[in-house]
C-alpha cells in the first residue's frame, strides 16, 4: 500500500509507504496531531501485498522519477469516542467530541479566518480519516438557525482528510445528523499507467478496472491534511487567493459511489 505524497517544494513527490491503508492513514493522523498545521497531500497510487508484490511496484515508479521512502513507525491512533448518536436526517442533535475525535454525521462549525463560520458535516469515517463536506453559508449566522438547510445545499469543499482539529478553537462539533451518503459519497480511482487505473466505492470494498471515461472522470482518491482544508475554505470566501492545489478539494458533482456500485 503506497501514496504519492507531494513534497512542500514543488520539485516532485515521494511515495509514503505501509503495508496497510489503516497503517497509512494511522500514520497520518499521528503526525497531524503532532503539528495540526502540517500540510500534505497523499494521492493513493497503489495496491499489492508487503514484500515482492509491492516492492515490484515501487521500483517500476520509481524509474518514472518519483522517489521512496517509508516514514518512521509512530504510536497508534488514540480510539475513537465511544458515543455514537443515534440521529434520524431529520433532526440535528447536540453533541460535543473529544479532541482529535469525529464520527460520521458530525455538524460542525469551521472558521474562515475572517470572525466567520462555515458549517461542515462528516459524512463518512475510513480508517483514521473522515470525509467531510463544507457548506457556504448564506448569511452570517455563528450558530445557524436551520442547520438542516444548509446541509442540504451543494457544498463548496469537500475531501478525505485527518481528525487533528476537531478540537476547541479549530473544528467544533456542535450536533450530529444522519448524512445524505447517497447524494455526497464520490467513487474514486487509484493506480497509475504504469500498473492501470481502477475504480473503487468510497470504502475501498469494491474494485475494477476503469474504463478509459472513467479513468479521466472519476476522481483520485486522494487524502490531505487538515490544515490544507481550512486554506481551501479561506480560499472559498475570498480572504486568500484560490490555488490550483486546492482544485482537488473543490466539490463536483462526479460519479458517486452508489452509481458505480449499487448496492448488493
Amino acid at each position: 500500500m503506497f501514496g504519492k505524497r507531494k513534497r512542500d517544494q514543488p520539485s516532485g513527490s515521494e511515495f509514503h509507504q505501509a503495508d496497510s491503508e489503516q497503517q497509512l492513514f494511522a500514520q497520518l493522523l499521528a503526525e497531524t496531531r503532532a503539528d495540526p498545521e502540517k500540510v500534505f497531500t497523499i494521492d493513493i497510487v497503489g495496491r499489492g501485498t508487503p514484500g515482492r508484490d509491492l516492492d515490484e511496484q515501487v521500483e517500476r515508479l520509481r524509474r518514472s522519477g518519483v522517489t521512496a521512502s517509508r516514514p518512521p513507525a509512530t504510536e497508534a491512533a488514540a480510539d475513537r469516542a465511544s458515543g455514537r448518536a443515534d440521529a434520524s436526517a431529520d433532526e440535528l442533535v447536540p453533541l460535543s467530541r473529544e479532541p482529535f475525535t469525529a464520527e460520521t454525521g458530525d455538524v460542525f462549525l469551521i472558521p474562515d479566518g475572517g470572525g466567520r463560520v462555515l458549517l461542515g458535516h462528516v459524512l463518512a469515517t475510513l480508517h483514521d480519516a473522515v470525509y467531510v463536506a463544507v457548506f457556504q453559508r448564506p448569511e452570517d449566522l455563528p450558530r445557524p438557525a436551520d442547520p438542516l438547510v444548509v446541509l442540504a445545499t451543494q457544498p463548496v469543499v469537500a475531501g478525505l482528510t485527518l481528525p487533528a482539529r476537531f478540537q476547541p478553537g479549530m473544528w467544533e462539533v456542535v450536533g450530529t445528523v444522519a448524512p445524505d451518503t447517497d447524494r455526497l459519497l464520490p467513487a474514486y480511482t487509484w493506480g497509475t499507467d504504469v500498473d492501470g487505473v481502477h475504480v473503487t466505492d468510497f470504502d475501498g470494498s469494491r474494485s475494477r478496472p476503469a474504463t478509459e471515461i472513467e479513468a479521466t472522470t472519476v476522481p483520485r482518491r486522494v487524502v490531505v491534511s487538515p490544515y490544507f482544508i481550512d486554506i481551501a475554505v479561506r480560499a472559498v470566501v475570498g480572504l486568500v487567493d484560490w490555488h490550483p492545489d486546492f482544485e482537488h478539494l473543490r466539490y463536483r458533482s462526479t460519479p458517486r459511489s452508489v452509481d458505480l456500485f449499487p448496492a448488493r
